[in-house]
Protein backbone atom coordinates (compact mmCIF):
# COMPACT_ATOMS: atom_id res chain seq x y z
CA UNK A 1 0.00 0.00 0.00
CA UNK A 2 1.19 3.81 -0.74
CA UNK A 3 0.75 5.94 2.06
CA UNK A 4 0.94 9.75 1.98
CA UNK A 5 0.14 12.21 4.86
CA UNK A 6 -0.30 15.77 4.04
CA UNK A 7 0.30 18.08 6.71
CA UNK A 8 1.10 21.67 7.61
CA UNK A 9 4.40 20.58 9.06
CA UNK A 10 6.29 17.39 10.16
CA UNK A 11 4.32 16.53 13.04
CA UNK A 12 5.83 14.72 16.20
CA UNK A 13 2.98 13.35 16.99
CA UNK A 14 2.09 11.71 14.12
CA UNK A 15 5.91 10.53 13.22
CA UNK A 16 5.83 7.32 15.01
CA UNK A 17 3.01 6.62 13.27
CA UNK A 18 4.74 7.20 10.16
CA UNK A 19 7.47 4.93 11.17
CA UNK A 20 6.03 2.56 12.33
CA UNK A 21 3.90 2.54 9.22
CA UNK A 22 6.47 2.47 6.83
CA UNK A 23 8.35 -0.48 8.47
CA UNK A 24 5.90 -2.75 7.57
CA UNK A 25 6.76 -5.08 4.32
CA UNK A 26 4.80 -3.69 1.40
CA UNK A 27 3.99 0.00 2.78
CA UNK A 28 5.76 2.47 1.18
CA UNK A 29 5.19 5.98 3.28
CA UNK A 30 5.65 9.79 2.22
CA UNK A 31 5.11 12.56 4.57
CA UNK A 32 4.56 16.02 2.99
CA UNK A 33 4.75 19.24 4.03
CA UNK A 34 3.95 22.85 4.07
CA UNK A 35 6.87 24.02 5.86
CA UNK A 36 8.96 23.72 8.88
CA UNK A 37 7.92 24.30 12.69
CA UNK A 38 7.52 28.07 14.18
CA UNK A 39 9.59 30.25 15.84
CA UNK A 40 7.68 29.52 19.10
CA UNK A 41 7.66 25.58 18.63
CA UNK A 42 11.60 25.82 18.00
CA UNK A 43 11.68 27.80 21.31
CA UNK A 44 10.72 24.64 22.98
CA UNK A 45 13.09 22.33 20.99
CA UNK A 46 10.45 21.28 18.32
CA UNK A 47 12.70 20.16 15.06
CA UNK A 48 11.64 18.31 11.75
CA UNK A 49 11.37 14.98 13.89
CA UNK A 50 12.94 11.41 11.99
CA UNK A 51 10.44 9.70 10.14
CA UNK A 52 12.39 7.40 8.51
CA UNK A 53 12.09 4.86 6.42
CA UNK A 54 9.63 7.54 5.77
CA UNK A 55 10.30 9.68 2.83
CA UNK A 56 9.52 13.15 3.78
CA UNK A 57 9.08 16.47 1.33
CA UNK A 58 8.86 19.54 2.57
CA UNK A 59 7.85 22.90 0.40
CA UNK A 60 6.73 20.50 -2.60
CA UNK A 61 6.20 22.72 -5.53
CA UNK A 62 3.20 22.54 -7.46
CA UNK A 63 5.83 19.67 -10.18
CA UNK A 64 6.13 17.57 -6.93
CA UNK A 65 2.50 17.74 -5.83
CA UNK A 66 1.16 16.27 -9.01
CA UNK A 67 4.28 13.65 -8.76
CA UNK A 68 2.63 12.59 -5.63
CA UNK A 69 -1.05 12.89 -6.62
CA UNK A 70 -0.15 10.78 -10.14
CA UNK A 71 1.71 7.66 -8.26
CA UNK A 72 -0.71 7.62 -5.74
CA UNK A 73 -3.31 7.16 -7.68
CA UNK A 74 -5.77 4.25 -7.40
CA UNK A 75 -6.73 1.60 -4.82
CA UNK A 76 -3.82 0.26 -3.15
CA UNK A 77 -3.28 4.21 -2.35
CA UNK A 78 -4.04 6.47 1.28
CA UNK A 79 -4.01 9.44 1.20
CA UNK A 80 -4.52 11.10 5.11
CA UNK A 81 -5.15 14.91 5.53
CA UNK A 82 -4.04 16.50 8.91
CA UNK A 83 -6.13 19.39 10.25
CA UNK A 84 -9.02 20.44 7.34
CA UNK A 85 -9.72 23.88 5.48
CA UNK A 86 -6.87 25.69 7.82
CA UNK A 87 -4.18 23.99 5.94
CA UNK A 88 -3.78 25.44 2.52
CA UNK A 89 -1.64 22.04 1.66
CA UNK A 90 -5.21 20.42 1.73
CA UNK A 91 -7.37 22.60 -0.21
CA UNK A 92 -4.62 22.71 -2.71
CA UNK A 93 -4.51 18.70 -3.45
CA UNK A 94 -7.95 17.68 -1.97
CA UNK A 95 -9.46 18.37 -5.84
CA UNK A 96 -7.14 16.31 -7.57
CA UNK A 97 -7.16 13.48 -4.87
CA UNK A 98 -10.76 12.93 -5.61
CA UNK A 99 -10.40 12.24 -9.23
CA UNK A 100 -7.20 9.40 -8.41
CA UNK A 101 -10.07 6.38 -6.84
CA UNK A 102 -7.73 6.38 -3.78
CA UNK A 103 -8.95 6.58 -0.27
CA UNK A 104 -8.90 9.41 0.82
CA UNK A 105 -8.83 10.39 4.99
CA UNK A 106 -8.97 13.33 6.91
CA UNK A 107 -7.16 13.20 10.68
CA UNK A 108 -8.55 16.06 12.50
CA UNK A 109 -9.26 17.13 16.35
CA UNK A 110 -12.60 19.09 17.30
CA UNK A 111 -12.81 22.35 17.47
CA UNK A 112 -14.27 23.77 20.40
CA UNK A 113 -18.19 23.09 20.74
CA UNK A 114 -18.86 25.76 23.65
CA UNK A 115 -21.28 28.92 23.45
CA UNK A 116 -22.56 30.80 20.39
CA UNK A 117 -19.32 30.10 18.25
CA UNK A 118 -19.64 26.54 19.14
CA UNK A 119 -22.89 26.48 16.97
CA UNK A 120 -21.52 28.59 14.50
CA UNK A 121 -18.20 26.01 14.47
CA UNK A 122 -21.09 23.34 14.12
CA UNK A 123 -22.46 25.40 11.00
CA UNK A 124 -19.08 25.35 9.55
CA UNK A 125 -18.49 22.03 9.71
CA UNK A 126 -21.40 20.81 7.80
CA UNK A 127 -21.07 23.31 5.13
CA UNK A 128 -17.43 22.01 4.69
CA UNK A 129 -18.77 18.26 4.80
CA UNK A 130 -21.39 19.03 1.65
CA UNK A 131 -18.39 21.02 -0.32
CA UNK A 132 -15.40 19.22 0.58
CA UNK A 133 -16.13 16.31 2.78
CA UNK A 134 -17.70 14.68 0.31
CA UNK A 135 -14.56 13.65 -1.24
CA UNK A 136 -13.50 11.76 2.05
CA UNK A 137 -13.94 8.41 2.51
CA UNK A 138 -13.15 8.01 6.01
CA UNK A 139 -12.31 10.13 9.00
CA UNK A 140 -9.73 9.58 11.94
CA UNK A 141 -11.07 11.40 14.58
CA UNK A 142 -9.48 12.41 17.79
CA UNK A 143 -11.24 10.83 20.77
CA UNK A 144 -14.97 9.66 21.30
CA UNK A 145 -15.04 14.06 21.35
CA UNK A 146 -13.79 13.92 17.78
CA UNK A 147 -15.96 10.87 16.75
CA UNK A 148 -18.96 12.83 18.37
CA UNK A 149 -17.99 15.92 16.82
CA UNK A 150 -17.87 14.32 13.53
CA UNK A 151 -20.89 12.26 13.42
CA UNK A 152 -22.95 15.15 14.61
CA UNK A 153 -21.77 17.27 11.40
CA UNK A 154 -22.88 15.19 9.45
CA UNK A 155 -20.10 12.61 8.47
CA UNK A 156 -21.18 8.95 8.00
CA UNK A 157 -21.01 7.73 11.68
CA UNK A 158 -19.71 4.06 10.06
CA UNK A 159 -16.47 5.71 8.49
CA UNK A 160 -15.63 8.06 11.74
CA UNK A 161 -12.85 6.04 13.73
CA UNK A 162 -11.49 6.79 17.32
CA UNK A 163 -7.69 8.30 16.84
CA UNK A 164 -5.41 10.15 18.85
CA UNK A 165 -1.99 11.81 18.86
CA UNK A 166 1.45 9.86 19.68
CA UNK A 167 4.65 11.29 21.29
CA UNK A 168 8.18 9.97 21.55
CA UNK A 169 9.03 8.19 24.88
CA UNK A 170 10.73 10.88 27.01
CA UNK A 171 13.89 10.36 28.00
CA UNK A 172 14.04 9.06 31.71
CA UNK A 173 16.73 7.99 33.95
CA UNK A 174 15.18 5.25 35.90
CA UNK A 175 12.93 2.73 34.15
CA UNK A 176 11.01 0.78 36.72
CA UNK A 177 9.64 3.45 39.16
CA UNK A 178 12.07 2.99 41.93
CA UNK A 179 13.60 6.29 41.76
CA UNK A 180 9.97 7.12 43.52
CA UNK A 181 10.24 7.55 47.05
CA UNK A 182 7.89 7.08 49.17
CA UNK A 183 8.01 9.72 51.91
CA UNK A 184 7.26 13.73 51.10
CA UNK A 185 4.52 15.63 49.18
CA UNK A 186 2.79 14.23 46.82
CA UNK A 187 4.22 15.89 43.54
CA UNK A 188 1.13 17.03 41.03
CA UNK A 189 2.54 18.32 37.85
CA UNK A 190 1.21 20.73 35.02
CA UNK A 191 3.30 21.04 31.70
CA UNK A 192 2.24 23.18 28.62
CA UNK A 193 1.07 26.37 27.49
CA UNK A 194 -0.28 28.94 30.37
CA UNK A 195 -3.28 30.26 28.33
CA UNK A 196 -6.98 30.25 29.45
CA UNK A 197 -8.23 27.57 27.60
CA UNK A 198 -6.00 25.36 30.01
CA UNK A 199 -7.84 26.72 33.09
CA UNK A 200 -5.02 26.79 35.76
CA UNK A 201 -7.37 29.09 37.75
CA UNK A 202 -9.83 25.98 38.25
CA UNK A 203 -6.99 23.72 39.38
CA UNK A 204 -6.08 26.43 41.83
CA UNK A 205 -9.08 27.29 43.10
CA UNK A 206 -9.88 23.10 43.97
CA UNK A 207 -6.49 22.70 45.34
CA UNK A 208 -7.65 25.58 47.92
CA UNK A 209 -10.11 23.28 49.61
CA UNK A 210 -7.70 20.45 49.78
CA UNK A 211 -5.24 22.37 52.51
CA UNK A 212 -5.53 19.32 54.87
CA UNK A 213 -3.40 17.15 52.18
CA UNK A 214 0.48 17.21 51.80
CA UNK A 215 0.49 17.84 48.27
CA UNK A 216 2.46 20.07 46.14
CA UNK A 217 1.86 21.69 42.80
CA UNK A 218 4.72 21.98 39.89
CA UNK A 219 3.28 24.93 36.82
CA UNK A 220 5.86 24.40 33.74
CA UNK A 221 5.37 26.70 30.70
CA UNK A 222 4.87 29.97 29.32
CA UNK A 223 2.12 32.32 28.66
CA UNK A 224 -0.09 35.06 28.52
CA UNK A 225 -2.56 33.97 31.17
CA UNK A 226 0.66 33.84 33.70
CA UNK A 227 0.14 36.29 36.08
CA UNK A 228 -3.18 35.17 35.99
CA UNK A 229 -2.72 31.85 37.71
CA UNK A 230 -0.24 33.55 39.87
CA UNK A 231 -3.23 35.70 41.32
CA UNK A 232 -5.15 32.54 41.32
CA UNK A 233 -2.38 30.60 43.28
CA UNK A 234 -1.65 33.38 45.76
CA UNK A 235 -5.73 33.22 46.57
CA UNK A 236 -5.59 30.20 47.10
CA UNK A 237 -3.55 30.55 50.43
CA UNK A 238 -0.86 27.98 49.27
CA UNK A 239 1.30 30.06 47.23
CA UNK A 240 4.06 28.16 49.36
CA UNK A 241 3.19 24.62 47.77
CA UNK A 242 2.95 25.77 44.42
CA UNK A 243 5.90 26.44 42.01
CA UNK A 244 5.84 28.19 38.47
CA UNK A 245 8.46 27.69 35.94
CA UNK A 246 8.80 28.66 32.56
CA UNK A 247 8.60 25.89 29.49
CA UNK A 248 11.27 23.53 29.35
CA UNK A 249 13.11 21.54 25.84
CA UNK A 250 11.47 18.50 25.11
CA UNK A 251 13.75 16.19 25.94
CA UNK A 252 13.66 17.85 29.64
CA UNK A 253 9.75 16.21 29.72
CA UNK A 254 11.26 12.80 30.87
CA UNK A 255 12.83 14.53 33.99
CA UNK A 256 9.93 16.38 35.11
CA UNK A 257 7.68 13.39 34.63
CA UNK A 258 10.03 11.06 37.17
CA UNK A 259 9.48 12.88 40.20
CA UNK A 260 5.95 14.01 39.84
CA UNK A 261 2.64 11.34 41.35
CA UNK A 262 0.38 12.87 39.04
CA UNK A 263 0.49 15.05 35.60
CA UNK A 264 -2.86 17.52 35.98
CA UNK A 265 -4.47 18.36 32.57
CA UNK A 266 -7.61 20.70 33.49
CA UNK A 267 -8.14 22.01 30.42
CA UNK A 268 -11.45 23.48 29.42
CA UNK A 269 -10.78 22.03 25.66
CA UNK A 270 -7.97 20.20 24.21
CA UNK A 271 -8.54 18.53 21.02
CA UNK A 272 -6.02 15.74 21.97
CA UNK A 273 -3.32 16.71 24.38
CA UNK A 274 0.22 14.73 24.22
CA UNK A 275 1.45 14.95 27.54
CA UNK A 276 -1.11 12.66 28.47
CA UNK A 277 0.96 10.28 26.44
CA UNK A 278 3.90 11.67 27.64
CA UNK A 279 2.86 10.82 31.23
CA UNK A 280 1.36 7.51 30.64
CA UNK A 281 5.05 6.09 28.55
CA UNK A 282 6.38 7.39 32.25
CA UNK A 283 4.01 5.49 34.40
CA UNK A 284 2.44 8.56 35.65
CA UNK A 285 -1.50 8.62 36.29
CA UNK A 286 -3.15 11.41 34.97
CA UNK A 287 -5.96 13.63 36.16
CA UNK A 288 -7.62 15.57 32.78
CA UNK A 289 -11.50 16.70 32.40
CA UNK A 290 -13.62 15.48 30.21
CA UNK A 291 -13.08 17.80 27.12
CA UNK A 292 -9.22 16.71 26.09
CA UNK A 293 -9.45 14.14 23.68
CA UNK A 294 -7.10 12.09 25.60
CA UNK A 295 -9.09 10.54 27.53
CA UNK A 296 -9.71 7.57 25.42
CA UNK A 297 -6.45 6.75 27.01
CA UNK A 298 -8.14 6.94 30.76
CA UNK A 299 -10.40 3.98 30.11
CA UNK A 300 -9.17 2.03 33.24
CA UNK A 301 -8.75 3.87 36.81
CA UNK A 302 -5.78 2.75 37.38
CA UNK A 303 -4.23 4.78 34.95
CA UNK A 304 -6.54 8.08 35.69
CA UNK A 305 -9.18 10.13 36.42
CA UNK A 306 -11.62 12.30 34.55
CA UNK A 307 -13.43 15.38 35.69
CA UNK A 308 -16.26 17.66 34.78
CA UNK A 309 -14.60 20.65 33.05
CA UNK A 310 -14.76 23.68 34.82
CA UNK A 311 -15.76 22.15 37.79
CA UNK A 312 -14.18 22.69 41.36
CA UNK A 313 -15.83 20.18 43.32
CA UNK A 314 -15.58 17.47 40.44
CA UNK A 315 -11.77 18.06 40.06
CA UNK A 316 -11.21 18.08 43.88
CA UNK A 317 -12.86 14.83 44.05
CA UNK A 318 -10.30 13.53 41.45
CA UNK A 319 -7.23 14.78 43.06
CA UNK A 320 -8.29 13.85 46.71
CA UNK A 321 -8.66 10.13 45.27
CA UNK A 322 -5.10 10.38 43.89
CA UNK A 323 -3.33 11.57 47.20
CA UNK A 324 -5.48 9.02 49.21
CA UNK A 325 -3.88 6.52 47.21
CA UNK A 326 -0.26 7.66 47.86
CA UNK A 327 2.41 8.42 46.35
CA UNK A 328 3.48 6.95 42.84
CA UNK A 329 5.18 3.60 43.49
CA UNK A 330 7.56 1.24 41.30
CA UNK A 331 4.43 -1.43 40.57
CA UNK A 332 2.07 0.91 39.95
CA UNK A 333 4.28 2.95 37.44
CA UNK A 334 5.65 -0.37 35.57
CA UNK A 335 1.87 -1.65 35.26
CA UNK A 336 1.04 1.87 33.33
CA UNK A 337 4.18 1.79 31.38
CA UNK A 338 3.61 -1.51 29.93
CA UNK A 339 0.15 -0.94 28.96
CA UNK A 340 1.60 2.31 27.29
CA UNK A 341 2.98 0.16 24.12
CA UNK A 342 -0.49 0.28 22.94
CA UNK A 343 -0.45 4.14 22.19
CA UNK A 344 3.44 3.46 20.38
CA UNK A 345 4.03 3.94 16.28
CA UNK A 346 3.86 -0.01 15.44
CA UNK A 347 0.17 -0.85 17.66
CA UNK A 348 -1.14 2.26 16.24
CA UNK A 349 0.42 1.80 12.53
CA UNK A 350 -1.64 -1.62 12.42
CA UNK A 351 -4.73 -0.44 14.08
CA UNK A 352 -5.16 2.00 10.75
CA UNK A 353 -3.50 -0.69 8.14
CA UNK A 354 -7.09 -2.83 9.62
CA UNK A 355 -9.34 0.51 8.94
CA UNK A 356 -8.05 0.73 5.56
CA UNK A 357 -8.76 -3.02 5.06
CA UNK A 358 -12.23 -2.84 6.85
CA UNK A 359 -12.99 -0.06 4.20
CA UNK A 360 -11.94 -2.36 1.71
CA UNK A 361 -12.98 -5.75 2.57
CA UNK A 362 -15.59 -5.56 5.39
CA UNK A 363 -15.52 -7.61 8.09
CA UNK A 364 -15.14 -6.49 12.32
CA UNK A 365 -15.06 -3.33 12.86
CA UNK A 366 -10.98 -2.78 14.19
CA UNK A 367 -10.69 -0.82 17.51
CA UNK A 368 -8.02 1.05 18.70
CA UNK A 369 -5.29 -0.59 21.20
CA UNK A 370 -5.75 1.42 23.66
CA UNK A 371 -8.96 0.60 24.24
Amino acid sequence: MNWTFWQNIVSPHLAPLERGLASFPNQTVTVVAEGEPGAHRKSIGWRTPDCSPARVLIRPTDADVELLVKAGNGPLSVHLLSGWADVALNRRVLPHLAKTGALIGLISESPDSRGILGLARRTKYRLDRYRSGRHLDFVLAMGQLGVRWFSSAGYDALRVFPFGYLTESPVVTVKDGSERSISGAFRILYLGRIIGLKDGVTAMRALAGLAANDWEFDVVGNGEELQRWKRAAAASGHSDRIRFSPAVNYKMVGKLLEQADLLLLPSKKEGWGAVVNEALMCGVPVVCSDRCGAVDLLREPWRGSVFKAGSVTSLQKALQGWIDHGKRDAESSARIRQWSSAIEGPQVARYLVEIVDYLQQGGARPQPPWY
